[in-house]
């Protein structure tokens, strides 16, 4: 009878081992195809941003961050300090801080920065979300204004 018992729970071992093992390979193999980087199914997203539209946006595994703007208060402003906020880490552009540039209505500007010394190198398709703040001159009334809005995308290649 101690025979039978041993007979049963080695029977009974070995089946949920092959399934735990099956469970394991499947496991692995969806890891290997990228099913559970959430970067594989983020797709570019753009939040807040009330004074400019973001045209396009590009971050890639350099620490390259490129940001094109469009101009949509209907009136010539000068854009000043640029900043991307990445994990806590901000990232300024210096061109744009130190001479204002003046961005016409229906205008379009393209903002390149290397954040490498900030973010370091990124990981290919990661996910990203970054704070983005843009400093702009009313000539009208000539007070400083921010508007902010939020980039949603993967890290793509240089």
């Amino acid at each position: 009878m101690y025979n039978k018992k041993a007979q049963s729970a080695l029977e009974y071992l070995l089946t949920y081992g092959w399934a735990i093992l099956i469970v394991i390979i499947v496991g692995a193999s969806l890891y290997a195809l990228g099913v559970f980087n959430p970067g594989t199914f983020t797709g570019k997203r753009v939040t807040g941003f009330t004074q400019f539209q973001v045209i396009d946006h590009k971050l890639d595994d350099n620490g390259e961050m490129t940001l094109m703007i469009g101009n949509r208060l209907g009136k010539a402003v000068e854009v000043g300090n640029v900043s991307f906020e990445y994990k806590n880490d901000v990232c300024y552009n210096a061109t744009y801080a130190s001479s204002h540039f003046t961005l016409g209505p229906n205008t379009e500007l393209s903002i390149t920065e290397d954040c490498t010394a900030e973010w370091g190198n990124l990981d290919l398709r990661s996910s990203y979300s970054i704070i983005v703040d843009i400093e702009f001159d009313d000539p009208d009334s000539a007070l400083t204004h921010t508007d902010s809005g939020t980039l949603f995308g993967a890290v793509e290649a240089h």
